[in-house]
């Protein structure tokens, strides 16, 4: 039997979490016979990939297992995984996450009700912990709408200030000629990838659907990625931005909206930059906020000018504009960031 979708979901080091989100996947409504997973491990130096195969051998015609010789990162894995999808549609999961058990019916038929590039659905921070898997019926529905979006070649720079979708790519299901016909991948063998795959996004992308309702659940781990503390991995966030810069550039999409991609710059390169610096980094690095202060200062000059920027940020981002102009000295600087710190931190303990 032809899947309906090819579900990509790369692995490393997973042991702890590879079943939940296996299960969540199998356990779909739309039925494991239509579709395709592809469990890329990425040179796992646990058990990982002997989980993999326990599942692959239960389901051989729904779950191949591609075994990376080299750590590629999400990236790399993700690549690996289209290349070998056979559906007309793809997805992604991460390996920590799980989703709800009719998210794949519910975006496949919004898709086949209004062709588009990508249906996208809502998510939950979850750190499973509430003793329950799944969400109750009242608990997933936002009270938005669902829509239908067209974009308008004209409109793509506010579409990418907008950020409506996310950066995230697992919580979307595309056309898997949508990746072929505008050639994107994803770059290897570094962190913060989603950030690029987002420009693209943003860039390409001409009609989509939004789903108003929770459907993945997004695994706060304090271990992932994004949340590891004192990784260098996590200065990625600035390599990935001058990759985006350049393909900006050489698509002539910064040519077309520069407001746009300034304001994405300084978004993306320096307020994450230096909350990334603030919030994963036991004493940040002074040298590195003024490597940030000077490219932001450098690429964009004009930055006070942009027409996007005006109440575009809560206030403590416009506290981090305003030590672009502002003369730190270091002791001043780990001030400031014990500050932040404590002053994100308890936002984020509000909003949960």
């Amino acid at each position: 039997m032809k899947s309906k979708i090819s579900v990509i979901i790369p692995f490393y080091n997973a042991v702890s979490y590879a079943a939940r989100c296996l299960d969540s996947i199998i356990a779909q409504d739309i039925g494991i016979e239509h579709l395709q997973l592809i469990c890329v491990d990425d040179a796992s130096t646990d058990d990982t990939v002997a989980i993999l195969k326990s599942y692959q051998k239960r389901y051989p015609d729904s779950i191949e297992v591609i075994e990376s010789p080299v750590n590629k990162r999400q990236g790399g894995a993700r690549n690996l995984g289209i290349k070998a999808a056979k559906a007309e549609y793809i997805t992604f999961v991460d390996s920590d996450d799980w989703i709800e058990k009719d998210m794949y019916s519910k975006m496949y038929n919004t898709m086949l009700q209004n062709p588009c590039d990508f249906v996208y659905c809502r998510h939950i921070r979850d750190n499973g912990k509430s003793g329950n898997l799944y969400l109750k019926e009242d608990e997933r529905r936002t009270e938005e709408q669902d829509v239908y979006v067209n974009i308008e070649e004209s409109q793509a720079g506010d579409f990418l200030v907008s950020d409506v979708v996310g950066s995230g790519v697992w919580d979307k299901l595309f056309r898997k000629s949508f990746f072929i016909e505008n050639d994107i991948v994803f770059p290897e063998s570094i962190a913060y990838e989603d950030i690029y795959f987002a420009a693209l996004l943003y860039m390409y992308a001409r009609t989509l659907c939004i789903l108003n309702e929770k459907l993945y659940h997004y695994f706060v781990n304090e271990e992932s990625t994004v949340l590891k503390k004192n990784a260098n991995y996590h200065l990625d966030l600035l390599k990935v931005n001058q990759l985006k810069w350049d393909k900006y550039k050489q698509t002539g999409f910064f040519d077309k909206f520069p407001a746009a991609v300034e304001y994405d710059f300084i978004k993306t390169f320096y307020l994450a930059g230096m909350k990334m610096l603030f919030l994963r980094f036991d004493k940040p690095s002074y040298d590195l906020f003024l490597l940030l202060k000077n490219e932001t200062k450098k690429t964009v000059p004009a930055y006070k000018e942009n027409p996007y920027l005006k109440g575009a940020f809560a206030e403590v981002y416009n506290i981090m504009l305003d030590m672009l102009e502002t003369p730190i000295d270091e002791n001043e600087f780990y001030q400031i960031a014990k500050a932040m710190k404590q002053y994100i931190n308890a936002g984020n303990k509000k909003n949960e």
